[in-house]
């Protein structure tokens, strides 16, 4: 018989218990870790110039506009700076507030296509626990915001589809979302709901669905919300924004690798496995019940098929792509949240009826592997706490790490010996919180070498100039964050910023002399490889260089006219 637990608890009340559980994991602690580098100061520093400026239009970066994303997070992150400056847990604010209202979409997703509100609460539960969720909470980018656009703009589109009394409304509510989408990160807004859309109806042969009169009227919204900021940008800048949005930020990334270790076919395949951890396990009997549910035809393949066409839509538009990021598939990760519950929801209550006892056994498996990763995780830190000791000042915070992990392990066989399936699948969130709980143990170790603050919270000690800073071309966002210098980069033979940035970038030994000879003392804060550049460079010339002080990885010098 089917536990009807669940079913017996008001939609409030679970949804209730989501967001306090997705506060905990996606927003508490938020301010606890200074803003990092090299993306989380990107954006902050630009809210910041923004607001210096009044420029509520364009974003600014090193004083000069700049169209590395369209303006919707550059307003919201602009409006936290104005109001509460430029602090961490106010910039990761946003991201964390739509993480939570990511979880909401996902629940009321989820109880849409399958009407079962253990199947909703888990798709939340397991969205709102994978480490890929949980990252992209807990950063300043864009991708949160844009990702929950996008899952919003494909639900009311469902809501649409099966909603007849409502099904204009939610039409036109979809293409207005597509029009915020766009403003967040340009076209893949309409492109991503988009083919999810049109391969789901190819499915169901019903591409005269979109001949609607609530379609033309969406649309004609969808350009009132998406057309203004392009058009005036354009009309401001003409071939800069032409030249930086159009091609560079759309074109050029398709084109040309970004990173070209990750340009490979199967990085997306092995993000949507790895991406779910600690639910990955579940993959493969998830992917069985699934074929299987096709196989037999039963009433759920029109809405599972819907689920694929979210998954299959979003990849076949950015695998092609030769620039690729973990957050470029993101949009999927709610598609699949919502597959793995379904296949949980099933276990549990295929493993409540007698004479089947299959599935339950399928979940113990996957239980027991999941105790065998801790264990290796556990293993694996403590080995890496002694190879790497210097990274590692104080080996208890490895050792609570790794006791916590056999814990766990321990908890969840002991589950499974007792064939508490349900509690053992909520202990798998018990890995994300260990992590968290680490994170934030190690933070005074990690700070300094994914943070720009420590060195240059030093530097102002040492300098009050005003001089031009030079600095790694990895390290420049956060000293221009942190110091509000002005900078000029050091990168021997590189190539220059993926996107444009109007600083100085020295990448010959001619250029960075020519550099040194404009002011009398020159500081630079460098990663260890420029500090032999510079070495290198000076000598034999009349500057005198001095290390001063490193931390993390950054090393400050002074290079001054002898």
């Amino acid at each position: 018989m089917v536990d009807n637990y669940f079913e017996k608890i008001s939609h409030r009340k679970l949804l209730g218990v989501l967001f306090a559980l997705s506060y905990i994991f996606l927003m508490m602690g938020n301010g606890f870790v200074s803003l990092t580098h090299p993306d989380e100061v990107f954006y902050v520093q630009s809210a910041k110039e923004m607001v210096a400026r009044n420029s509520w239009w364009t974003p600014i970066i090193f004083d000069w506009p700049h169209f590395e994303k369209p303006i919707f997070c550059f307003w919201l992150l602009a409006l936290s700076v104005k109001f509460f400056g430029p602090v961490p847990f106010a910039a990761r604010f946003w991201p964390a507030l739509f993480g939570m209202i990511g979880v909401g979409v996902t629940y009321w997703t989820a109880w849409m296509l399958f009407g079962r509100k253990r199947l909703a609460f888990l798709s939340g539960f397991v969205l709102s626990t994978s480490l890929i969720y949980l990252a992209l909470s807990r950063a300043v980018l864009t991708d949160m915001v844009f990702s929950i656009w996008v899952a919003l703009a494909i639900a009311l589109f469902y809501w649409g589809y099966t909603d007849q009394r409502r099904r204009d409304t939610a039409i036109v509510l979809c293409a207005a979302v597509c029009g915020i989408a766009v403003l967040t990160k340009g076209v893949l807004g309409l492109l991503f709901p988009g083919a999810v859309i049109l391969i789901f109806l190819l499915y169901k042969r019903d591409v005269g669905f979109l001949v609607r009169p609530s379609v033309l009227i969406g649309g004609c919204l969808f350009l009132a919300v998406a057309v203004p900021w392009h058009w005036l940008m354009y009309k401001w800048y003409g071939n800069q924004f032409l030249h930086e949005y159009v091609y560079n930020v759309h074109i050029r990334r398709v084109l040309e690798a970004e990173h070209a270790r990750l340009d490979n076919w199967y990085f997306y395949l092995w993000l949507i496995f790895a991406g779910v951890l600690p639910w990955s396990f579940f993959w493969p009997p998830a992917g069985h019940l699934l074929w299987k549910q096709f196989r037999e035809k039963t009433a759920q393949r029109g809405p599972l098929f819907f689920l694929l066409a979210w998954i299959v839509g979003v990849y076949m538009l950015v695998q092609p792509a030769h620039s690729k990021l973990a957050s470029y598939i993101f949009p999927v990760f709610p598609a699949i949240a919502i597959l793995l519950a379904f296949y949980l929801d099933n276990a549990l209550e295929a493993g409540a009826r007698q004479g089947q006892p299959g599935r339950s056994r399928t979940l113990a498996v996957c239980g027991y592997i999941f105790t065998g990763l801790l264990v290796v995780i556990a293993f694996g830190a403590i080995i890496a706490g002694h190879i790497y000791k210097t990274f590692v000042p104080n080996p208890a915070v490895v050792y609570i790490f790794a006791a916590l992990l056999f814990i766990l392990a321990v908890f969840v066989v002991v589950l499974i010996r007792r064939k508490d399936y349900t509690r053992m699948i909520f202990a798998h969130a018990g890995l994300t919180t260990v992590l968290l709980v680490m994170i934030f143990l190690a933070r005074p170790v990690m700070e300094p070498w994914v943070s720009c603050k420590g060195i240059s919270d030093v530097f102002q000690t040492i300098d009050r100039s005003g001089s031009t800073v030079l600095t790694s071309k990895f390290y420049v966002r956060g000293i221009r964050f942190y110091t509000d210098r002005k900078v000029a980069v050091i990168d021997i033979n590189g190539e220059g910023f993926f996107s444009p940035h109007p600083i100085p970038f020295l990448n010959t030994d001619r250029k960075v002399l020519d550099f040194l000879a404009t002011q009398p003392v020159t500081y630079a804060i460098v990663k260890e490889g420029n500090v032999r550049d510079l070495k290198r460079i000076v000598a034999g010339q009349p500057y005198r260089l001095q290390e001063l002080q490193g931390i993390g990885g950054k090393f400050i010098l002074r290079i001054a006219k002898i």
